[in-house]
């Protein structure tokens, strides 16, 4: 069961929010709480019923690290041990479904063994709910907040809306909602808003990105059976890969928010108009931010705020400083970045190739504060470099082996079999031809359109605050200024959005990130 089907969106969906709201109105707090966590392990087993144990189990474990320090002095040793074990015990859970089989395949491959392999299916979810509760143990480490109940700290770490795709929640963004869950409004007023938001993620999602999807599937299943594609082709593939990811997953974003606020909960932003971003670094500010804000504080912090301690103090040459502080913990950040999205050389390389383009960004920035006279890299420029850098990395993110995706990258670029010349479109294959390639280009023009023109939908809903105001503040105005209204005109365009979402969703798509 996802989002988009008829079994969420026609039963579990009113059961669970007309149940919540009566039991919350009527019967005391705890079996409102406990209704929830129910209904989030209903729908968490719909999809692999016994992927529930692991969820529960990770859970339980962690509610259990978490008493355990609580019971210790704050910086004690025994509190100290207790994190070290409660992370060690996510990671090498998260190891054992995700990477167990990839550092198998690879020891094989070096040392010639016959190791068996791991065919497990990784839990939906698991890179997420692991990494919340990772999360909460820091969290709890410190000392910050109150010992939640066992009832609470479930809720928190199986909330249907957020437990198989994110946003990777903080503690302090959860917990207080828990107890006092969102009454400034009326409960038609959160229903309406929520259910508002929910659509314009449901039309991303069964709409937009489905419907551009076959383009980018055909382009995988052409460049993996090894025919020659023209450059013109693979652009176009491409880009309908990179369009599909983005609303498929800012579908998905919209949709978490909408479902959490009609129950009276606001989540973090976590997508942010990402393709308008003029250089990497603001586009990772706006891409995934909740994921990009746990390595930042957990991981590439730490590691520069260390490296520049013991750069001040060895007393390196400036070019050193700057490898050092930011060039080297952006790039480890990001190899973990692309290690966290799935186990393969495909994610690394795709990893490595980000954090290569942050620190070169980042290297520039200092160049230019240093260097006044620098010339300025207009915004159109930037924002073409940006997007030709992204959708590139994407060849390695999404082919099913390096050969696919070392062939995808020369085509692109014009290097590819012999006898494809750079200005030949189509190259050998038939991959689109002249009348397939016209929809291609329309689908790819108009959700690129959508993507950078109109408001985004938190723009859209910003007066009403749905959610929580973690993503980057829009620089200048979109073209077509919009503000959703409680008015008849708006009540008829998400009426509508809502009947055609619903003609396109029910069928199994399940969402990309789903994989991760």
């Amino acid at each position: 069961m996802t989002f988009t089907s008829y079994g969420f969106l026609f039963a579990f969906l009113p059961i669970v929010v007309a149940g919540y709201h009566l039991i919350r109105r009527y019967l005391p707090t705890g079996l409102a709480i406990g209704w929830l966590v129910l209904a989030s392990l209903v729908f968490y087993a719909s999809d692999t019923p016994q992927h529930v144990i692991v969820l529960v189990c990770s859970v339980l474990g962690n509610f259990l690290v978490v008493r355990l320090m609580a019971a210790r002095p704050v910086d004690s040793p025994g509190r100290r041990a207790l994190l070290i074990v409660g992370v060690v015990a996510n990671l090498l859970l998260l190891g054992a479904y995700k990477y167990s089989g990839f550092l198998v395949d690879n020891i094989n491959a070096v040392f010639g063994t016959s190791l068996p392999g791991v065919a497990a299916r990784a839990p939906i979810g698991l890179s997420f709910y692991t990494f919340i509760q990772i999360g909460f143990l820091l969290y709890a480490y410190l000392a910050q907040g109150d010992r939640p109940t066992l009832l609470r700290y479930a809720l928190f770490g199986t909330f249907f809306p957020y437990v198989t795709a994110g946003p990777i929640v903080r503690p302090d963004e959860v917990f207080g909602q828990i107890e006092n869950p969102d009454r400034d409004r009326t409960l038609g007023t959160r229903i309406v808003l929520g259910t508002t938001m929910f659509v314009i993620g449901l039309f991303k999602k069964a709409v937009l990105a489905d419907n551009i999807a076959p383009y980018a599937t055909t382009l995988f299943t052409t460049a993996s059976g090894h025919d020659a594609i023209g450059a013109g082709n693979a652009w176009v593939g491409m880009l309908a890969y990179t369009l599909q990811l983005y609303f498929d997953f800012s579908g998905y974003s919209d949709m978490a928010i909408g479902l959490a606020y009609m129950l009276g909960f606001r989540l973090p932003v976590n997508f942010n108009s990402p393709l308008r971003a003029t250089n990497i670094v603001d586009f990772w500010r706006r891409w995934h931010i909740t994921m990009t804000r746990f390595f930042t504080d957990y991981v590439y912090t730490p590691l520069a705020t260390k490296l520049m301690r013991r750069s001040m103090s060895g007393g390196h040459s400036a070019a050193l400083r700057v490898l050092l502080v930011l060039c080297l913990p952006v790039l480890v950040t990001f190899l973990l970045v692309g290690l966290w999205h799935g186990a393969g050389w495909g994610f690394v390389l795709w990893g490595a190739f980000q954090g290569v383009a942050m620190a070169v960004n980042l290297v520039w920035r200092e160049l230019a504060t240093a260097h006044p006279r620098l010339p300025r890299i207009p915004s159109p420029v930037g924002w073409l470099l940006t997007m030709v850098a992204f959708v590139s990395s994407l060849t390695f993110f999404q082919a099913p082996d390096l050969r696919t995706a070392w062939a995808l990258l020369t085509a692109m670029y014009g290097f590819g079999p012999s006898g494809v010349p750079v200005g030949d479109f189509y190259g050998r294959s038939n991959l689109f031809d002249v009348v397939t390639v016209v929809p291609a280009l329309v689908w790819v023009a108009l959700l690129l359109a959508v993507a950078l023109l109109p408001r985004n939908s938190q723009q859209l809903l910003e007066r009403y605050e749905v959610a929580l105001p973690t993503a980057a503040e829009e620089r200048k105005p979109s073209r077509l200024a919009l503000t959703w209204q409680p008015t008849l005109r708006w009540s008829v365009v998400i009426g509508l959005a809502a009947a055609i979402a619903l003609v396109f969703a029910g069928g199994p798509s399940p969402f990309l990130y789903y994989r991760f």
